[in-house]
Formats: structure tokens, sequence, C-alpha cells
């Protein structure tokens, strides 16, 4: 009887071995045979190339092809800043395809010759010297410090809010707006076309917005300064218009 207590022990010793290494073989193997080390897109907007998402996923740590493939199909997707929604295909042990809808960015500050883009949180998702279209940018916020992939910093946190809710208003209504600037008061203009809508503070905005929205294809067609830094109870605001300069021949 001892002797056959030991053979089962001896064998089920063997059997423990056996698994403990096949475990750790396929743990080495996912952990370094899975390196990711090439990104491919195929993405809606075109506003990130392929070195950056794959310097934001380096970044944020993910390295592991399989790993980010059986998220990405289990429905449990690592989150990534740069995109609403996205696919992943895994090409080889050390290569992915992630096809997606971008999430667009929200404006830009220009500094030291380079373009600082952030989304709808503040965030920095992308620095360059190339301006994408359809982006505006935002002049006269007090930025103490830019850092990629963090929150802008500025002398003060309610001047980024409110351009903040200014963006995403945009968003919501699209509206072109090529330029958004903000004064020490923390009062907003917006420059669309040929048109500067004072914004005032962003109490109302909401409403200040429909309004700007209802009135939109009349108000493009000007030239001038539509004052809306004050919500009206009955949807009307002045525009003052650019005088036009007229040359006279002597």
């Amino acid at each position: 009887l001892k002797r056959k207590r030991r053979r089962r022990l001896k064998k089920g010793v063997k059997i423990f071995l056996i698994a403990f290494s096949v475990i750790i073989a396929i743990t080495l193997i996912i952990i370094f045979g899975f390196q990711l080390q090439s990104v491919k897109i195929s993405m809606d907007l075109g506003q990130f190339t392929e070195n950056e998402v794959q310097s934001y996923m380096e970044a944020k740590g993910i390295e592991n092809t399989l790993v980010f493939w059986l998220k990405n199909k289990t429905g449990h997707s690592t989150k990534m800043e740069l995109l609403e929604e996205y696919d992943v295909k895994i090409l080889s042990p050390f290569s992915v395809k992630i096809t997606g809808y971008e999430k667009k960015l929200s404006g830009y500050i220009q500094k030291d010759g380079s373009n600082y883009y952030f989304d709808e949180n503040g965030t920095v998702l992308k620095i360059g010297e190339k301006k994408i279209p359809n982006i505006p940018v935002v002049d006269g916020l007090e930025v103490k410090q830019f850092k990629l992939y963090n929150k802008i910093k500025t002398t003060d946190k309610k001047s980024l809010q409110s351009i903040l809710e200014v963006t995403s208003s945009i968003e919501k209504y699209n509206f072109p707006v090529k330029k958004i600037v903000i004064n020490q008061s923390n009062e907003v203009t917006m420059h669309i076309k040929k048109v500067q809508v004072q914004l005032g503070k962003t109490m109302n905005l909401n409403k200040k917005m429909e309004a700007l929205n209802d009135m939109y294809s009349k108000v493009i067609q000007q030239s001038g300064i539509l004052n809306m830094k004050y919500a009206s109870e009955d949807g009307s605001y002045t525009l003052k218009k650019t005088q036009k300069k007229h040359t006279e021949n002597k």
C-alpha cells in the first residue's frame, strides 16, 4: 500500500510539474511572443497617423497584440482616448490593424510654432505643425503647461472650462467656427466666416446657441459683430455690421 501511495504521489507530482511547465511556457509565449511592434490603421477622419496611434498605445502600456485583440473581441476593448470605437485585427504576432471612428478634436492652441490639439476634456492628444481642417484655433487662454495625453494646465481653470463648454456646443450644432477668443474676464467670442459672435460668459450658453442656430442662415450672410453676451428672452440680438471702406479716385 505504501508503495502504491508513493507511486501515485510521484505520478501526481510529475503531472503537476508537466502542467506547471506548460502553463509557464504558454505564459511566456503570450508575454514575449505577441509584443506589439507595428500598427496599421483605417480611420474615418484622418486626424491621427499610424505613428501617433502606436505612440499613444506605447504610452498607455498597450504592448501585447493578443491581449489587445482578445479584449476587443470579448466586448471589453481597452479605452483609447483617440477613438470613439474600433475593431482590431491581428496581422501577425507583432502587428495589428485598427479600424475605427476617431474622436473629433475640439480645438487647438498655437505656441512656439506647434499646434496643440485637445479633446472635449481638455486633454492634449496631438502635437504638430500641420493644421487640421475644420478645427478652431483658441486664442487668449493662458496656458501653464502642455503635456501629451494630459489635461491642459491653465492659470485659470474656469477659462479652460468655458472654452470646453463652447467647443462642445460648436460640435453639437456643427457651426464652422474658425477661431475662438477668450479674454481675461472669461468672455468668449466665436469667429464664423465674417461674423464675430460675442457669447460673453458661458451662462445660458445653450439658450444662446439655440438662438444662433435658429438665425444662422441669415446671420452668416452678414459681416460684423453679433452681440449675444446676454441671453434674450424673445430671441432677438443686435448685429453691428462692418462698414465697407470706399476708395476715392484722385
